[in-house]
């Protein structure tokens, strides 16, 4: 149910962005999605989908934060081993 409402929006917003059909094509598409948005079998799934997109945050976020956790510690090891060290007398080797 998600993919198909998925791609019903995409394929409205790509007809809208790339139709040089005019306003009358326009002014239907605009209709139907009304309608669309007002059915009640629309408004039941709203918050599922809704819950769905929040999920999708949250675990994208998690990976995210983790990836930079592990890029930030990869840079740190890379720099400490291939900066230059100071001898006992404080000049660098």
């Amino acid at each position: 149910m998600k993919g198909k409402f998925l791609f019903l929006a995409g394929t409205a917003t790509g007809f809208v962005l790339g139709s040089k059909a005019g306003r009358q094509a326009y002014d239907r598409l605009s209709a139907k999605a009304h309608r669309l948005w007002g059915d009640p079998t629309t408004q039941k799934v709203i918050p599922q989908a809704e819950t769905i997109a929040r999920d999708a945050a949250s675990v994208a976020q998690t990976k995210v934060s983790d990836l930079l956790d592990r890029t930030e510690a990869s840079v740190k090891k890379e720099e400490s081993r291939t900066s230059p060290k100071a001898d006992d007398g404080g000049h660098v080797i």
